[in-house]
């Protein structure tokens, strides 16, 4: 089987995005900037609590505290004011590559990163589907270029085609003031204690789900 152009410019850009994360001193987004914003605001935020702003939309940008516990810092997360009755479900991190490594989502002392280097890392960019429906299919794609050899080759005609009409907004976090609390432990870096930051937001149309996993088709912004 061949398979088409477009297809193993996806292949390939997943397989970048899943390598090992090689340099511990990377400060800045390989994402173009938003140089056009359809919203911005300015936060604050403390160790250990959340942060919640409606950007409209029916959505939420938030600070959620990192799953490795307050000490690590936190994700950012897009979420709908009104979650399924099914479950909870976040918008980003399906459309914010790489899927299974460290990314710019992650303000979070993880990957042996310490906090002095996660600040650096500013600014942050990501992106966002826009309803449950969207993140379902996302995944779907997500899913099918991962694991291309349990997909059947209609399935992937289709999938693919469906990837290019997943309309995505755009984010951009810039890390401010900061403050770091050394724990005073070898095997311990320290925390973010405190954390001042200006987010700026993109709403569709502009780029598409295929143009994340096809990097070098997304336009400039």
């Amino acid at each position: 089987m061949t398979l088409n152009p477009s297809t193993v410019a996806i292949i390939l850009a997943i397989a970048l995005a899943a390598s090992p994360v090689q340099n511990h001193h990377k400060s800045k987004s390989t994402q173009p900037p938003i140089t056009e914003p359809d919203l911005v605001f300015a936060g604050e935020i403390e160790r250990g609590k959340t942060y919640i702003h409606d950007i409209g939309h029916d959505l939420e940008f938030r600070l959620d505290v990192a799953s490795e516990g307050a000490f690590a810092g936190w994700d950012i997360s897009i979420v709908p004011k009104t979650q399924p009755s099914d479950g909870p479900i976040e918008f980003s991190a399906i459309a914010t590559p790489p899927y299974h490594n460290f990314n710019e989502r992650y303000i979070e002392t993880i990957y042996n990163f310490t906090p002095q280097e996660i600040l650096a890392m500013s600014p942050r960019r990501f992106n966002f589907v826009l309803s449950v429906d969207d993140e379902h299919c996302a995944e779907e794609v997500v899913n099918a270029m991962l694991y291309p050899n349990s997909v059947s080759d209609d399935d992937k005609q289709r999938i693919e085609m469906s990837s290019a009409n997943i309309q995505l907004g755009t984010g951009e976090l810039s890390i401010g003031k900061s403050r770091v609390t050394s724990l005073k432990d070898p095997l311990y870096p320290g925390s973010i204690e405190y954390l001042k930051f200006d987010v700026k937001l993109k709403f569709p149309p502009g780029l598409t789900m295929a143009q994340v996993l096809a990097p070098g088709e997304t336009p400039s912004k």
